[in-house]
């Protein structure tokens, strides 16, 4: 008869997930998951049969519980640019212990596309469209509400969606959040604002 495997999933998949967001897919060894989520070799195996469907479970993890309460909380139920502008300041803003979150992990997943089950780019453009269609949906509200003359959508989300992945990948490469704020209150000033 079997071991009985109690654990608790969603804070394996957070722990290896900072883990995977810190460090990479290819620079995390199966020897530190086990040391950071607490798990023997073959409890990680008999859950998550290795470690790309891991990568691939924490990926969903992110989107599930990071992403999309960002969006709801920044996007949908935080008025005005202000809402707007936390939701790009959000992804570079974090602890000391945190540093290494500086980054949306949808970004750091697509630098690694090319090492990973195909069903990882799926799931970074499922991610990517969340964020496409909560911008979509911050900017018909607004427009609703104050007026802004947009006269494209769908040409103010794009643009929208470039500065993010661009803020994502400048904050992972040069973290400075007083020039990150500035390009961001520039930017949305020029797409945004009347």
């Amino acid at each position: 008869m079997g071991r009985y495997s109690c654990f608790n999933k969603q804070q394996v998949l957070a722990d290896a997930l900072d883990l995977f967001w810190e460090r990479g897919f290819a620079s995390t060894s199966l020897k530190q998951l086990e040391d950071v989520t607490g798990m023997h070799p073959g409890s990680l195996y008999y859950h998550f049969k290795n470690k790309e469907q891991l990568y691939l479970a924490c990926l969903r993890h992110y989107i599930q519980w990071h992403l999309q309460p960002k969006i709801e909380r920044y996007l949908i139920y935080t008025a005005g640019v202000e809402g707007l502008r936390r939701f790009f300041t959000s992804g570079y803003r974090h602890q000391a212990d945190y540093a290494f979150r500086n980054s949306c992990f949808l970004v750091h997943a697509s630098n690694e596309l090319h090492l990973l089950p195909d069903e990882s780019s799926v799931m970074v453009q499922e991610g990517l469209e969340m964020i496409r269609s909560g911008l979509l949906m911050y900017l018909k509200t607004e427009q609703e509400k104050n007026h802004l003359p947009i006269l494209n959508q769908q040409i103010v989300v794009n643009e929208l969606i470039n500065l993010y992945l661009s803020i994502q990948l400048q904050a992972r490469i040069t973290p400075n959040q007083h020039r990150l704020d500035r390009q961001i209150k520039l930017c949305l000033n020029n797409l945004i604002l009347p």
